[in-house]
């Protein structure tokens, strides 16, 4: 491994002052790490290049450290943290069970807000803890009634709402695999995608509203379901108000207010280190999407380091990001949960 020379960078544009370092999540980090985990070779907690050193050279070292200091609540421990250090074809925490949507649940505060949701308009609403966890609980039965089991493939055609959010991780606690764009593809476009996966249900909006106007589609939605010839099951969004046609060839369909609004106890699946919980796609430049599939495991671990440590996100702060569900920051975005924020 190279050893990046300080003298080909230049000055940082933005260095934070010394006090707000030294009480920074990445720092509190660094200081339990060198007790804890033997990082002797960080004597300064605000020196980032040390960490970062220690990270890359000691690498069961560095993630047995974020799982312990994140407190990662596994159903079965792992037997080790790298099994076979090779790429492509790395075994991480063999042996270990657990499930992203258990981590980004347990941090809610019952009557605290877990998401705010703003339109353009500014008109909003919020939910919280208690009523995330709710909906997660209702639409996970009743994705269970219509068949969806672990590994099974959930996709959404869905605009970046509560929705999307609670359908996922709804998705994830049954250990069902979750994948989603943006309505504004095209039904083709989102076809390409979704039926290389052969889901079992989608899930999808009326419309969205967007530079000042509502944009209707239904017909799109129902277009797109027709050419997923897998699906058991349509869930029917209203998000902006406009009615659904009663179609009898379009096969099972269930109105996201019935699939949402049930009073359930809430299970969750443990599930592989490794085993698939969301597909993200290449843009499609070169043939067909190429879909990329990320695990339960790997997106826990990443994302607490990169919100929790790089993002310095803990219970009760707010992240805004403006995003799309078919980019990937849609999917970090909703980690936030896993930090308590």
């Amino acid at each position: 491994m190279t050893t990046p020379r300080p003298e080909l960078y230049p000055e940082p544009f933005f260095t934070p002052d010394p006090k707000s370092a030294a009480h920074s999540r990445i720092a509190d980090f660094a200081r339990w790490a060198a007790r804890h985990r033997g990082a002797e070779r960080i004597q300064d907690p605000t020196d980032y290049r040390a960490l970062y050193e220690w990270s890359v050279t000691d690498l069961e070292g560095f993630w047995a450290a974020v799982w312990e200091y994140f407190d990662i609540d596994a159903t079965t421990e792992y037997e080790r943290v790298l099994a076979e250090e090779t790429m492509p074809g790395a075994r991480w925490f063999p042996g270990a069970t657990l499930n992203y949507a258990h981590h980004a649940l347990r941090n809610l505060q019952p009557d605290a807000p877990a998401i705010t949701a703003l339109d353009e308009t500014g008109a909003g609403y919020e939910i919280t803890g208690r009523e995330l966890r709710a909906g997660v609980a209702s639409v996970a039965a009743s994705l269970r009634d219509v068949g969806v089991g672990q590994g099974d493939r959930v996709v959404g055609y869905l605009p970046n709402t509560p929705h999307a959010v609670i359908a996922f991780l709804a998705t994830a606690s049954l250990g069902a695999v979750w994948s989603v764009c943006g309505q504004d593809y095209a039904p083709k476009a989102a076809a390409d995608r979704f039926a290389q996966l052969e889901p079992t249900v989608l899930i999808t909006a009326d419309g969205y509203l967007f530079n000042g106007a509502t944009h209707d589609r239904r017909a799109a939605s129902l277009e797109l379901a027709a050419a997923l010839p897998t699906l058991k099951a349509t869930v029917l969004v209203d998000h902006v108000g406009l009615a659904w046609p009663e179609d009898e060839d379009s096969g099972l369909t269930v109105p996201w207010e019935d699939a949402a609004t049930r009073v359930e106890y809430l299970t969750i699946a443990p599930v592989p280190f490794d085993h698939p919980l969301w597909i993200v796609f290449s843009s499609g430049t070169t043939g067909l999407p190429k879909g990329i599939v990320h695990g339960h495991g790997g997106v826990l671990l990443e994302h607490l380091k990169t919100l929790g440590l790089h993002t310095d996100l803990g219970t009760g702060d707010r992240l805004m990001w403006y995003t799309t569900t078919h980019w990937m920051m849609w999917n970090l975005v909703v980690s936030t949960l896993l930090t308590g924020a």
